[in-house]
């Protein structure tokens, strides 16, 4: 059985990965200092929601798989899955 730790971040920072949640496995989002809600919104739903489209035939909302869910399918370990990025250094004037 896989042990899930939550990583360390800094000011700033968001990283995404496996995780457990109430004794669940799902995708985890952790972050830093200052970092808004709705930066720790936007990469979650650019990483685990589905996406979608127009059928223009039918004139219908479509639904593709989340990237996660695609990578999935793939054949890729989502164990291994870890995204992070970091705030810019704020330039000094």
């Amino acid at each position: 059985m896989k042990r899930y730790r939550r990583p360390k971040v800094i000011e700033g920072q968001i990283k995404v990965q496996k995780g457990k949640i109430d004794g669940d496995v799902d995708m985890c989002i952790f972050y830093g200092d200052n970092v808004p809600r709705c930066d720790r919104a936007l990469v979650l739903n650019a990483l685990c929601s589905e996406r979608q489209y127009t059928d223009l035939s039918t004139r219908l909302p479509r639904f593709n798989p989340s990237l996660v869910d695609e990578l999935e399918s793939r054949g890729y370990d989502l164990d291994t899955l870890q995204f992070s990025i970091k705030r810019k250094a704020k330039k000094q004037e």
